[in-house]
């Protein structure tokens, strides 16, 4: 199951060579992931609404080529889940097609407010196995 997911570059995410600063990845990152599980059927919101956090506790991010302001990035994203407590996801980053960078982020699953680790909810394991998007 690969999600697809596009922006475009906005200007305060570059440097001073109007480059993507490098923190800036992890932004994309994050909003791709959400929008996969809000296309999942499982919005951020409803997540911690049933009691649950999914932290990032691992990050790894391959730069292959600079990406520009005003450059349309498309994010394909994969999922899988690890164990009962862990999700992986997994980025390719492309510019008219062409491979910018590779990453891996690493969530745990931990009980909203005792923040222990808690079991990841089952429906969200399904839908991510199943890999069938609601929208």
């Amino acid at each position: 199951m690969v999600h697809n997911y596009s922006l475009r570059v906005r200007y305060g995410d570059t440097d001073q060579m109007r480059r993507v600063h490098h923190a800036a990845f992890l932004h994309y990152l994050e909003t791709a992931r959400i929008e996969m599980l809000r296309d999942l059927g499982w919005p951020y919101a409803e997540i911690e609404a049933h009691g649950f956090f999914l932290p990032v506790i691992d990050v790894s991010i391959q730069y292959k080529k600079a990406v520009m302001y005003d450059d349309v990035v498309d994010i394909q994203t994969s999922a899988a889940a690890r164990g009962l407590l862990r999700l992986n996801f997994t980025y390719k980053l492309l510019v008219s097609n062409e491979c910018v960078a590779t990453a891996c982020v690493q969530l745990a699953c931990i009980a909203n407010p005792s923040l222990r680790p808690k079991p990841l909810p089952e429906g969200l394991v399904k839908s991510i196995e199943s890999g069938e998007f609601k929208n």
